[in-house]
């Protein structure tokens, strides 16, 4: 990350390495080379709070002033942002196709909300993040169990969650899965969903997100209290 001269305002995406809803627009921001500076917020908490008083990243201050926050609204513009048609109507969908377009919202929206924060508590305790209860990981993974069918479903007919080509959908899916994969999805467990891992690690290893997931690595086996 770098500092800012907040006097020479720039276009700033706001943002902190242990969130997860980062990971999407810092990788837009790499592979469409997009004028921005990508600023940690703990090295301007005082203006990214005096920016963003809610204090959610990621978050985009344009140099007119405008603000835009919230995951879903900042992928949104920044691929809006760049004018290549073809690359828009592929990660958001066509404005002509409404069903896909929508799906792909509906997708991004679920993945990088309920499906983050379920996967999150049942990982965090093994991470040394929060305390270990295990009523609470029961419910997690019972959660969790019908959030895989439901997106394997979609995988066993088509290779990408809204259609063969891949979409915003799956660039924020796998990045929401990041943390069962870093650590708590073992060989054992991949290979009970491997429609799941070939995905994940297919979306990956896209040209959209391996600035960040180059040198990632599964476990053999889960991570233990």
């Amino acid at each position: 990350m770098i500092s800012v001269n907040f006097q020479f305002q720039r276009n700033i995406l706001y943002t902190h390495d242990i969130y997860i809803r980062t990971i999407v627009p810092e990788c837009l921001i790499e592979y469409f080379k997009l004028d921005f500076d990508i600023i940690e917020i703990d090295n301007a908490p005082e203006q990214f709070c005096k920016d963003f008083p809610i204090r959610t990243v990621p978050s985009v201050k344009l140099n007119d002033g405008s603000k835009i926050f919230e995951q879903i609204a900042v992928n949104d513009y920044l691929v809006r942002s760049t004018g290549k048609e073809v690359e828009i109507n592929k990660l958001l969908g066509s404005s002509d196709d409404l069903i896909r377009q929508t799906n792909i919202k509906s997708i991004s929206s679920f993945s990088g909300s309920d499906l983050l924060n379920v996967l999150a508590s049942y990982v965090k305790p093994y991470i040394g993040m929060t305390s270990y209860e295990k009523t609470n990981e029961e419910n997690a993974l019972k959660k969790l169990d019908v959030m895989y069918k439901f997106l394997e479903e979609k995988l066993t007919t088509a290779k990408y969650l809204t259609g063969n080509e891949i979409t915003i959908a799956d660039l924020v899916t796998a990045t929401s899965f990041k943390l069962g994969f870093a650590f708590m999805y073992g060989k054992e467990w991949r290979e009970e969903h491997k429609l799941l891992a070939t995905w994940f690690d297919n979306v990956i290893h896209s040209k959209y997100l391996e600035f960040h997931f180059k040198d990632f690595k599964y476990p053999e086996v889960p991570k233990t209290l």
